[in-house]
């Protein structure tokens, strides 16, 4: 049964979603410069309003192993959207904190990480074809493009194990509550 992350959440509203939709994963930016990057105090507030079932994924690129341990207290999963190689994947998960280690359709590699996430680019919301996803013993998030209308076949053609949505849940940039709905519906009504 493929489980649904919703990232890329940036404002306290998108908590009070986040809580009324119930997906199996939220995600927030914590590398600087995105436009949804948020700040650590901003993502303790958010913690600490997320319902407690729900893990918190913290995004990061190219930051230090320091840095990242730095945000242990607020999230549960730690996202690697840079260049970041095998031996930070270790010591990262030496400290508890699993990881989703994000790779491209032409550059899938094997990884010790708890996940790995096949993203078209640097979560530019691009849709790439699926067929590229190669099988993996490592668990496998879909990413890129994904939204209410190709949300089934994507999920009927790759059967990830997790799909990572963020602007397919937003109207005009921002999250919509009817949007995260429908999608969290469409995963949760597999059959």
């Amino acid at each position: 049964m493929t489980k649904i992350k919703l990232c890329g959440n940036f404002r306290l509203q998108d908590i009070d979603y986040l809580n009324q939709v119930q997906p199996d994963f939220a995600g927030l930016i914590l590398a600087p410069g995105h436009r949804r990057s948020v700040s650590r105090t901003l993502a303790q507030t958010m913690r600490s309003q997320l319902a407690d079932n729900i893990p918190l994924v913290g995004v990061f690129m190219n930051q230090s192993l320091r840095e990242i341990l730095s945000y242990q207290d607020i999230i549960q999963y730690v996202q690697l959207h840079g260049q970041e190689d095998e031996a930070l994947v270790a010591a990262i998960q030496a400290h508890g904190l699993p990881v989703i280690k994000v790779m491209t359709p032409d550059q899938q590699v094997s990884t010790h990480a708890a996940y790995r996430l096949i993203d078209a680019g640097a979560g530019d919301g691009q849709v790439f074809d699926w067929q590229q996803v190669v099988a993996s013993t490592t668990p496998t998030m879909l990413a890129g493009g994904l939204n209410i209308s190709n949300l089934e076949q994507a999920i009927h053609q790759v059967q990830p194990d997790v799909v990572d949505i963020s602007s397919g849940s937003e109207l005009a940039g921002i999250k919509n509550l009817a949007q995260m709905q429908k999608l969290v519906q469409k995963v949760r009504n597999q059959t």
